[in-house]
């Protein structure tokens, strides 16, 4: 929805009595955007209720929390993962709208003929991406329920870095190639995301099965920062990346640049895509093991309320 609805809110905010004023409209997007946003954060954390406690005997120690998680190997490797898969996710995000600027050599898809704006195909190429993660979010479980977590996890991301290289080849030529891999590639990438947060509520679980100390609220908050590395990385790759292959704004470029563009929507993710793959081919925590540890946390829960 901040996709499709941006540029027109820009370009509704942009108009003033002396012309057009792009800084306004951007601004006054991202307050609109901002105030929708607070809204939602207030009535998540008023309406959210605890509802799995740490065990009664238990003491807060962050330092022990964190001895607790150094220990972790599942949750370095899904660490390694997740932050991997946000770099591929990111960074061809990131390439999207230097793509169908400096490589395309129109932008424009159409016109919204009530508005009067135009609708960039970089636009609909990121509402299209976002629509496509949604489908993979939705196919996810019933794919996991079928060949588990891991293996789902795994074959999405190497299924997406096939993908990705093959999208090299396309040129402006390909409209409707391009859309139709990004659709393909993004339900992979939309897949990934409700089994990593899965995964590491296996991982809270698997540590308070080994330790006896449950520490869900280290593991998580510990896990959101590594997205935001990840995002952080994939956004720093895609200006280093662009730099190196002599991008430079608002001319022409050269066929080195131009190179690198088609580079970041292709190989470059995909070696993310890949290393994300391998990372999780190492994860031990398998769909029946997790089973076991649930029963077993069940059983100790119980003991301990009727004690």
């Amino acid at each position: 929805m901040v996709l499709a609805t941006a540029e027109p809110l820009v370009a509704a905010l942009s108009k003033t009595s002396t012309g057009i004023d792009l800084q306004k409209g951007w601004q006054h997007t991202m307050i609109i955007y901002a105030v929708i946003a607070v809204i939602f954060f207030y009535f998540t954390f008023k309406w959210t209720k605890e509802r799995v406690r740490p065990p009664k005997e238990q003491k807060n120690s962050l330092k022990e929390d964190l001895k607790n998680l150094a220990a972790n190997k599942p949750w370095f490797i899904l660490l390694g993962a997740g932050i991997s898969t946000l770099i591929f996710n990111s960074l061809r995000d990131g390439s999207a709208i230097y793509y169908f600027k400096y490589y395309f050599q129109s932008q424009e898809a159409f016109e919204l003929p009530i508005f009067k704006v135009a609708i960039n195909y970089s636009t609909l190429y990121l509402v299209l991406g976002q629509a496509a993660n949604i489908v993979g979010v939705v196919l996810a479980k019933p794919i996991s329920d079928r060949i588990g977590k891991k293996n789902t996890f795994f074959y999405m991301m190497v299924i997406a870095s096939v993908l990705s290289c093959v999208f090299y080849v396309f040129g402006e030529t390909d409209v409707t190639l391009i859309f139709v891999f990004q659709f393909l590639i993004s339900i992979c990438a939309g897949s990934i995301f409700p089994l990593l947060w899965s995964m590491y509520a296996d991982i809270a679980d698997y540590s308070e099965w080994k330790t006896g100390r449950r520490s869900t609220g280290l593991i998580f908050s510990s896990s959101s920062m590594s997205q935001k590395l990840g995002w952080t990385l994939g956004g720093a790759l895609t200006g280093w990346m662009l730099a190196i292959y002599g991008f430079k704004a608002n001319v022409a470029q050269t066929a080195d640049a131009q190179l690198g563009i088609r580079l970041m929507l292709s190989f470059i993710p995909a070696a993310g895509a890949i290393l994300s793959a391998i990372f999780i081919f190492f994860y031990k925590l398998s769909d029946p093991f997790m089973l076991t540890v649930t029963d077993e946390l069940t059983a100790r829960r119980l003991k301990e309320n009727e004690q």
